[in-house]
């Protein structure tokens, strides 16, 4: 049998470019951030819905960059915990890059964490423990994610199996890859300043993965709690913010907890949002998977205690 007949009679030699077009049916707008817009799309050629984003026209070049960026990461991810990325490519008549997504159906956990309302401590702990996976996955691949909040943690069902409910870290919009040598612009502070670490309050901030860990520990406190530790200054210019978490020591958790947990849990939770929240990267977890390990112990001593 020549090669020929057993490529069915088509000769693709190495270096052959094949193109396609792609169709998508918008259905609905998701949301709109700084970069692009983000759209409810069918994919008829895979019978399936995508999230669709768009960059926006006139975007400067360095929001073009991080645009791209975040296509590629999420194209190379494979877990379970992250988003995949479907297809990339541009629009014929307006030149703009797009790129489609998973769509996913549910919430993030911050829309349930709205007007002060808490997530009970052992779905906390596992929403958590799922994002600390992910973390470890980026950190691992010398990606940053530069803006872990409780919106970008988003919780999707199963369309099968309603009691299966996975954790997804979403939007890398302004995600660092420690291997890419091309400078950023020195002047920005990227991120959100109701939970970046100090480190990263700063321009032309170095950071590594355990800034996400801080920011995580952060959204546990706002999770467990229904208040975030510098609420008070929400109302001030973010630079406000940003002192606080250089200079200001938060009230501890166990401050708004429950009058029932019981003390050995409320030192827990409050060892553990320390041990994330430690005003210099040297004094956090030293990796997500410790984090996790410790999130782990803390929800197996609350269980045994019947929180």
């Amino acid at each position: 049998m020549t090669d020929e007949t057993r490529t069915g009679g088509i000769d693709l030699a190495p270096g052959t470019v094949i193109t396609f077009n792609k169709r998508f049916q918008v259905v609905a707008p998701l949301g709109e951030g700084g970069m692009g817009k983000v759209f409810k799309a069918f994919d008829p050629l895979m019978n399936r819905y995508v999230a669709l984003k768009v960059m926006k026209a006139d975007v400067p070049e360095s929001e073009q960059r991080r645009f791209r960026l975040e296509a590629r990461l999420c194209g190379g991810f494979a877990h379970a915990n992250l988003p995949r990325v479907l297809d990339v490519g541009t629009m014929r008549d307006e030149g703009l890059f797009w790129f489609a997504m998973e769509f996913l159906e549910g919430r993030d956990i911050g829309g349930a964490m709205e007007g002060g309302s808490t997530v009970p401590l052992h779905v906390l702990c596992e929403i958590f423990r799922q994002a600390l996976s992910a973390l470890h996955y980026i950190h691992v691949r010398g990606i940053v994610h530069r803006d872990i909040k409780p919106a970008n943690i988003f919780v999707t069902g199963d369309p099968f199996d309603p009691d299966l409910r996975t954790a997804k870290v979403i939007d890398f919009g302004v995600a660092l890859d420690r291997n890419d040598s091309r400078p950023e612009d020195p002047t920005l502070i990227l991120g959100d300043p109701r939970y970046m670490p100090p480190e990263q309050t700063r321009a032309a901030a170095r950071v590594d993965g355990r800034a996400d860990l801080y920011a995580l520990g952060m959204s546990f406190y706002e999770g467990i709690t229904g208040h975030h530790p510098f609420e008070d200054v929400f109302d001030q210019h973010p630079r406000e913010l940003m002192r606080c978490h250089r200079e200001r020591t938060p009230a501890p958790p166990s401050t708004y907890l429950d009058a029932e947990t019981s003390n050995e849990v409320a030192e827990s939770i409050d060892g553990f949002f320390l041990a994330a929240c430690g005003k210099q990267p040297d004094e956090r977890f030293v990796d997500a998977r410790v984090m996790a390990r410790a999130l782990g112990e803390l929800m197996r001593f609350a269980d045994r205690r019947g929180h």
